[in-house]
Formats: C-alpha cells, sequence, structure tokens
C-alpha cells in the first residue's frame, strides 16, 4: 500500500496549531461528515502543540492512501511527510525517526490498524528540543488514533449491515416470487416485501407489453381497483419511466435526468410524496416497471436508488423466469414467433434476416425444382445358374486338381476318386464273362438246353457287372461341364479321405452369365417397376458403373441393418471380366422425375403417416 503524492490540498481550510481541543462527543457528531480529517488533526494538535507538522493520511480507493488534512500548507511538507507515510506503510508498525541529511526534527509515524488492514497513517515532525518528550507523544497519538480505528469499525459494520439488507432484500424478492399457485399472487408478495423492505406506503407492478404498461398488482391488497384513477395515474408514471427508458424520481435528486410531470402530479395527488420509478430491463427491453411511494420528506437517496435497481435487476430474472415457465404450449410458441418477427422487421439483425431470405429461396427453390427420382439399394452380383458337382459313387478321394477362385475349362479335370478296386471288378467281370460264354457254347454243343440257359443268365450278369465297372471307371474321373468359376470347394486338406454318394464336392459358376439382386428398402418398393432402368457401381470398380434393366420383383424379405428389404433381381446390359460372384455395390433406379423436396421428404413423410394411422387410426 502507498501513498497517492499527487494530492493537492490546496481546496482544504487551513489548521492552526492553536486550534481548539474537541471532545469525544464533538468529534463523533463531526463523523457523520467528510470534514472530520481536519477536525481530528486540529483537535491533536491543539493536545499536542510540539508537532511543527502533521499530516493524516486514509485509505482511499484501489487500497491507496489519500492525503486528507495536512498542516501547515506546504508542497514541500506534504512531500516529505508523505515518504514517512510510505516508509510506515512498508513496516506496519509505529515509527520513530531520527533527523538525517541535515535535518533537525524527528520524524513519527502511526499506523491506524483495523482487522489487520491499514486504513490510515498519522505523520509528523517533532524538533530536536522535544527529544525527551517522544515516548509521550507517540503514546498521545496512540491514544487519538484509537478514535479513528474506531470510526473504521463504526463505517465497516454500517457497511456489513447495509449489504445484509441488500441481501435481504433480494432473497426476500425469491421466496416472494417463488410464493403462490399463480403468478399475479406471487406479484403482490413480491411488492408487499419492497414496501416492507424499503419502508414504502405503496410498490406498484406493472408489465411492459409492445411498449405500453399494463398495471398488474399494487402492495397491500388482492381487491385494489386497477381502472380507478389513482392507479390510472401510476400507470402513467409507469408510462412515463418506460417510454424514456429511465428512472424517473420526484422530488428530483442532484445528478438525476428526465422529465417527471406525470411523477410530480403523482406526487402532489399524495401530499408531496416521494416517488420513485424504475424500470426492469430482459434482453435490453423493458418488461416490468415498478413505482415506489414513501410520504413526504422521506426521499429516496442515491444509494437507495442503487440498492433498488439491482436488486429489480436480479429477482426481475427469477419474476421472467417463473412468468415463461407458465406459459402454456400456444403462449409459448405465439411468444417465440411474435419475437422473431420482430427482430426480423426491426433495424439491424442482418445475419436473420440474410438467413430469412434464403430460407425462402430454399423453400421456393425446392417447391419448383424438379429432379431424377433415383431408388437407391443395396446390390450383389450373383450368377445365374450354380451347378453342383457332387461325389458319383462312395469311396476314396485320389485327387484334387482345383479350388474354389479357379478358372475351368470345359472337359478340365476336377477331382479323381480312388479305382483299383473297380479295375478288379472290371478285370473279375470281364473274366466271368469269358468263362461263363465258354460254358454256353459248351452247353449249346452238347445239346443241354437248360445248362444253356442257365450259363447265358450268369453271362448277362457278368456283362452287367462289367458295365458298371466300366461306367464308375469312367465317372471316377470328374470333370468340368463347361467353361466356369469355381465358387466353392477346397478337397486338398481331404486326399484319401471317404466320401458318400451324392456328397457335394464343388459349386461351378458358369463366367458369362450374371444376375443383380437389389434390396430395396420397404418404403421405396411401391416405386419400383419391372423394365425400369438404373446404374450400378460395385465396390471393386468404383470409377465404373453398369446399366441394369429391373426384371422381377419378389416378394421375399430380408432384414439387413434393421430395415426391411425387398429383393429384386435384375439382368445387367454389360459384362465386364472382372466380376465374380458376390461383388457388392451401390445400385440406383430411376423411377421419373419429380419435385425435389417431394423425393428427399419420401421416406420422412411415410414413416410419419404410418405413425398418425398407429396412434390415431
Amino acid at each position: 500500500m502507498s501513498v497517492n503524492h499527487t494530492t493537492s490540498l490546496e481546496a482544504e481550510p487551513t489548521l492552526a496549531a492553536t486550534g481548539r481541543r474537541l471532545t469525544l462527543e464533538q468529534l463523533n457528531q463531526l463523523a457523520e461528515h467528510d470534514g472530520w480529517y481536519d477536525a481530528w488533526l486540529q483537535s491533536l494538535l491543539a493536545d499536542l502543540p510540539q508537532f511543527s507538522a502533521a499530516l493524516l493520511a486514509v485509505q482511499g480507493a484501489e487500497a491507496v492512501l489519500q492525503p486528507v488534512a495536512l498542516w501547515p500548507r506546504s508542497q514541500q511538507q506534504l512531500q516529505r511527510l508523505a515518504d514517512l507515510v510510505d516508509e510506515c506503510c512498508r513496516e506496519q508498525h509505529p515509527l520513530l525517526l531520527p533527523p538525517h541529511d541535515q535535518q533537525t526534527q524527528f520524524g513519527i509515524a502511526y499506523p491506524v490498524m483495523v482487522d489487520g488492514r491499514l486504513v490510515a497513517v498519522f505523520a509528523g515532525f517533532v524538533p530536536l528540543q522535544q527529544e525527551a518528550a517522544l515516548d509521550a507523544l507517540m503514546a498521545a497519538v496512540e491514544k487519538q488514533a484509537l478514535w479513528i480505528e474506531s470510526w473504521f469499525t463504526r463505517a465497516g459494520s454500517r457497511r456489513h449491515q447495509q449489504q445484509i439488507r441488500r441481501q435481504s432484500a433480494v432473497i426476500d424478492g425469491f421466496v416472494a416470487v417463488g410464493k403462490g399457485a399463480a403468478l399475479q399472487e406471487a406479484a403482490l408478495h413480491w411488492v408487499d416485501s419492497l414496501a416492507r423492505d424499503f419502508r414504502c406506503d405503496r410498490v406498484s407492478l406493472g408489465r411492459v407489453k409492445q411498449q405500453q404498461v399494463k398495471l398488474e398488482v399494487i402492495s397491500g391488497s388482492t381487491e385494489y381497483n386497477l381502472s380507478s384513477v389513482p392507479a390510472r395515474q401510476i400507470r402513467r408514471v409507469m408510462q412515463e419511466a418506460c417510454d424514456q427508458r429511465a428512472i424517473l424520481q420526484w422530488p428530483p435528486q442532484e445528478g438525476t435526468a428526465g422529465i417527471c410531470l406525470q411523477a410530480e402530479k403523482l406526487s402532489v395527488a399524495h401530499r408531496n410524496a416521494s416517488v420513485l420509478t424504475v424500470p426492469v430491463y430482459h434482453d435490453e427491453q423493458p418488461y416490468l416497471v415498478l413505482t415506489f411511494e414513501r410520504p413526504a420528506g422521506t426521499p429516496f437517496s442515491a444509494e437507495e436508488t442503487e440498492h433498488l435497481e439491482a436488486a429489480l435487476a436480479l429477482v426481475g430474472v427469477a419474476f421472467h423466469h417463473r412468468r415463461q415457465a407458465e406459459l402454456s404450449l400456444w403462449g409459448g410458441l405465439a411468444k417465440h414467433a411474435r419475437l422473431q418477427l420482430e427482430r426480423l422487421l426491426a433495424p439491424g439483425y442482418v445475419k436473420r434476416k440474410l438467413f430469412f431470405i434464403a430460407l425462402v429461396a430454399l423453400v421456393v427453390f425446392l417447391g419448383v425444382a424438379r429432379g431424377e427420382y433415383q431408388i437407391n439399394a443395396d446390390a450383389v452380383l450373383e450368377p445365374r445358374q450354380i451347378r453342383i458337382v457332387s461325389a458319383p459313387f462312395g469311396g476314396y478321394l485320389k485327387a484334387a486338381d482345383v479350388r474354389a477362385g479357379d478358372r475351368v475349362a470345359a472337359g478340365q479335370a476336377l477331382a479323381a476318386m480312388e479305382d483299383n478296386e473297380l479295375r478288379l471288378e472290371r478285370i473279375k467281370a470281364s473274366s466271368r464273362l469269358s468263362q461263363n460264354n465258354k460254358h454256353y457254347t459248351e452247353a449249346l454243343a452238347g445239346g443241354d438246353r437248360a445248362q444253356a440257359q442257365i450259363y447265358f443268365a450268369q453271362m448277362e450278369e457278368a456283362r452287367a457287372a462289367l458295365a458298371s465297372a466300366e461306367s464308375k471307371l469312367e465317372r471316377s474321373r470328374l470333370t468340368a461341364p463347361f467353361d466356369a468359376l469355381v465358387v466353392s470347394g477346397d478337397l486338398s486338406q481331404r486326399i484319401g479321405g471317404s466320401v458318400n454318394q451324392g456328397e457335394e464336392l464343388f459349386r461351378l459358376s458358369p463366367m458369362t452369365d450374371y444376375r443383380l439382386i437389389l434390396y430395396v428398402n420397404e418404403y421405396r418398393i411401391s416405386d419400383l417397376t419391372t423394365e425400369q432402368g438404373g446404374r450400378v457401381v460395385l465396390s471393386s470398380m468404383p470409377n465404373q458403373g453398369f446399366d441394369f434393366v429391373v426384371e422381377s420383383v419378389t416378394p421375399v424379405t430380408e432384414v439387413r441393418d434393421g430395415s426391411t428389404v425387398f429383393r429384386v433381381e435384375a439382368r445387367l446390359l454389360q459384362h465386364h471380366s472382372q466380376f465374380r460372384p458376390g461383388l457388392v455395390g451401390i445400385a440406383k433406379v430411376s423411377a421419373g422425375r419429380r419435385h425435389l423436396i417431394d423425393i428427399w421428404t419420401l421416406e420422412l413423410r411415410k414413416w410419419l403417416q404410418l405413425k398418425i394411422w398407429s396412434f390415431w387410426g
């Protein structure tokens, strides 16, 4: 903390060391005015005439000590005493400094502390001849400083009590606004608490709507006639303050401004009552106006006016929120719509106006513009037919020449079955056929027809077994029926293992004949018909599209990604060497031209129609 050296004291009355001594009662009376500084220093110098110069510095704004009383009047003395005050501020305890730099005076400085905070410093010079009395002088200064300490303590207590009263008024306001089942009742509680806290005869509250004030409640009664002559006078006072957007007071105080014609009339009508009208703002617009009335001779001080304005601003926010909370749904919508319209038509709000113009232009564009209506769908490439290659008979796998993903030509070997037993069966059947043929010939030569018939039957049996063995030997080698792609089947890990007759070994897909399967959302399936064209882009070839034509809309549904979709078959109009079964992509089916807004909101409209029907039928 430091002392302000630049403060001028030339305007202060000159002090004399021979001033009169003041009693404690006289000092307490002077303490109610700012001039007590000179009186206190005059009284101290009257008690202690040994001082040749004296200065009293008191804490001012921003924790800076301001010189408030000086004797004698001399800028040089002010500078020297201010240096002494600075030294005392640094040390924070009484100082008794001997003379230095050829000076002939002792320096005495005494700090006044309140609650550990430096609030004032007394500094003075004593001639060398008074060296024996320095201790007594310091004790006398300390005794005199007790009154300053007491004054600051009382002042702090008064400020604390004012803060408590202010906080109490705000708390009372919040409590009052929260009371009552209806807003009108809460407003009455609020004005009653304001009348009680600020000692007013009457407090009135009006609401501002479209720049016009409507009187709503008056303190003291729930049945006050709001159309009576006094009520109309109060409303005119409120309107006057609302129009000027200012705090109006009658009788006017120093520093107040504004035209108070209606306030003066109200004051005269009520025996020269003191009238104060305060607008309360929300979003820089007045939405409440309150008028306070007191008996004649008790005007509102500047401090009270400031206190009222702050309290109303705080409690007014709670009142506004309660009013908004009690609005009905339609009332709230109407209020917001009206607010937006007012801002749109009012000066300024350039961004809002540009946004509105852009929105109108967008609506007009969507209502007029038309575009190609395309039905988006997931697409999968499938072969038109799948040939299954199965085991021709039960046996063991001898070889597997291909596996899934290989391309094969017509007649190319796919796999082979173990044929050693089949070869033995063929040899056995051939041997039995030769033997029975020999016996048959001999029986015919011997004329034994019965035996010949037996051998003939055995020969036919051997011939059938031989044909079966040769057929199996021929089918033991599995070949591709046409040029194809092996879609599934990998037997490389089953060589030597057994297979059952009819067991699936391979799946073959032709290389040139594919169809496109579309999965169309249920909301759009009604817009899809056969012979509609479209285009598909596959994930493996995103830079190239392929045209197709819808062939059939099947009644088969699936659930994909949480949505119900229909399976639609389409015919590709082009072929590509990179086509593979299972390739996926995105297809778009052209379904004519429509308005853009109709295209973009189709699914939303259908969903809403379904929900509305489910609720109201």
